[in-house]
């Protein structure tokens, strides 16, 4: 049988290896933070990790022959493939490569920059890990670049952020005052134009005028009356107190014999209080009932109306005459809906009429354009503009780039437009909604026989607002790659963990 020479030299490799693996317990593949796993037990045998029932002989680890379901018996071969090799790249980053890719021939720098997956001299492999590490560190340097010009340009969005913010939660407090006031401006006018209609209907003519004066002359004259009789009143109650008490004393201090003097006090106390009685009183100047018939006071020949429509609503409280009006108009509306009363003729409006209207029509615009100015300033208080609220500082600003034929632009937190050679530009879609690191624009122009347009923005840190790439995954469905300091994060003060040296 006839043996390649690759095939030999691959045996002697596994024939050292496993010399080797006689003196030390270092395992090739595995990471020195993991190479505890690989220590045989007192009888020498080592349990497959993931299957600690399968107990194998540390001979047959790296032994090109895949004994554990996981492949963890096999680190340094492609026996196994699910198994993971692990490049130590001193110098560099290490790396994690398919055990598939161990010495099959090819140097994966871009994973091993050492070479350590071809170990067995296949092929030659030089350690490149230093110029590797070089070009890494200068790239690792311009992301941190990027990183602290980004969260820098992030801070000053958060704090325009805040800015605005206050600004809205400022004009959101102003409206609530002004429309609270407005409010009141809306009710005075409605009551003032109800006032002027009830005025403006009122039949009672020129001569009903004087006979209101004396209307009110005579209520005033009872109204003083009144006044009188209730300060009787409260005196004669307060007397009937006193009296009382007299006769509860006289009562208690009652004694048959005449000399008493508990009698003689009660007896002299009673004469006083009958000789303080001040008697009737002058309430009775004010008016005498039986002077005049209240009925000559509303004569209809001193009314050029029927006397039941007098208005007495100027003695009444605005409140209640408002009240009242409203209820006779319903009542009248009934009537005249169910055929029970004519309907009233139109008639010419008058000036005060009128100019209530107007005053009325002008509070309630004011009223109206306030509370939609306040639905507006609280929904874009309540929008979700990201961590930090950091998208409310970016409103408006648009980045554009040119791909194909069209040229692209994209509005934070507004709208995408496409645009081609000649024409005017296409709506993509309106902005709708943040997640993550994207936002999502929808409700787009319709598509000739297809959907609304529409587009998602994915986002990653950079030091200005920048759009890298256009596509269109789908029909009308846009997909866009930015870069924006929106998404930066607070770089690390020092790298997490140094690296060795070469």
């Amino acid at each position: 049988m006839k043996i390649s020479v690759g095939a030999f030299a691959l045996a002697l490799a596994y024939t050292g290896h496993e010399v080797l693996a006689a003196k030390s317990t270092h395992v090739r593949g595995v990471p020195d933070a993991d190479q505890a796993l690989y220590q045989p037990d007192e009888n020498g045998n080592w349990a497959c990790l993931n299957h600690p029932d399968i107990v194998l002989p540390m001979s047959r680890i790296n032994d090109d022959y895949c004994d554990c379901p996981d492949g963890s018996d096999e680190p340094g071969t492609s026996a196994c493939p699910n198994g993971k090799f692990y490049c130590v790249n001193k110098g560099h980053v290490p790396g994690l490569i398919p055990s598939s890719r161990v010495n099959d021939g090819v140097c994966d720098y871009d994973i091993c920059c050492d070479g350590s997956d071809e170990w067995a001299g296949i092929v030659k492999c030089e350690n490149k890990c230093r110029e590797f590490a070089a070009e890494y560190a200068k790239k690792q340097a311009e992301v941190r670049r990027t990183q602290v010009a980004g969260w820098n340009a992030r801070a000053k969005l958060v704090a325009k952020a805040s800015s605005i913010r206050q600004a809205l939660q400022k004009e959101l407090t102003q409206l609530d005052n002004q429309i609270a006031v407005s409010d009141a401006r809306v009710v005075k006018a409605k009551e003032a134009l109800k006032l002027a209609e009830m005025q403006s209907s009122s039949r009672v003519g020129t001569k009903g005028s004087p006979l209101l004066g004396r209307v009110k002359a005579r209520i005033e004259e009872y109204q003083k009356a009144t006044a009188a009789l209730t300060d009787r009143i409260t005196m004669l109650e307060a007397r009937l107190a006193l009296a009382q008490e007299i006769l509860q004393k006289l009562n208690e201090e009652y004694n048959p014999n005449y000399n008493d003097e508990g009698v003689k006090a009660a007896v002299k106390a009673y004469q006083e209080f009958k000789e303080s009685d001040p008697g009737d009183g002058d309430y009775r100047q004010y008016v005498d009932i039986t002077e005049t018939d209240d009925d000559e006071l509303f004569s209809e020949e001193q009314i050029d109306v029927d006397p039941d429509i007098v208005e007495y609503e100027s003695y009444i409280p605005l409140q209640w005459r408002l009240w009242i009006h409203d209820q006779k108009t319903k009542l009248r509306d009934f009537l005249v809906q169910h055929g029970l009363l004519a309907e009233r003729k139109p008639s010419g409006e008058t000036a005060s009429v009128a100019n209530a209207k107007k005053e009325r029509d002008a509070a309630e615009r004011q009223n109206n354009e306030l509370k939609s100015k306040r639905e507006n300033v609280a929904k874009d208080l309540a929008a979700d503009f990201g961590d930090d609220d950091v998208f409310r500082a970016l409103a408006g600003e648009c980045v554009d780039i040119e791909s194909g034929e069209f040229t692209y632009q994209m509005c934070f937190n507004e709208r995408i437009t496409q645009k081609g050679k000649s024409g005017g530009p296409t709506n993509l879609g309106v902005f709708d909604k943040i997640e993550g690191d994207k936002m999502h624009f929808s409700n787009g122009v319709k598509c000739w026989n297809g959907p609304q347009r529409s587009a998602i923005v994915e986002m990653q840190c950079g030091e200005k607002n920048k759009i890298l790439s256009v596509s269109e995954p789908a029909m009308c469905e846009y997909f866009f790659k930015i870069v924006t300091p929106a998404l930066c994060t607070k770089p690390p003060d020092t790298d997490t963990k140094p690296k060795d040296e070469l």
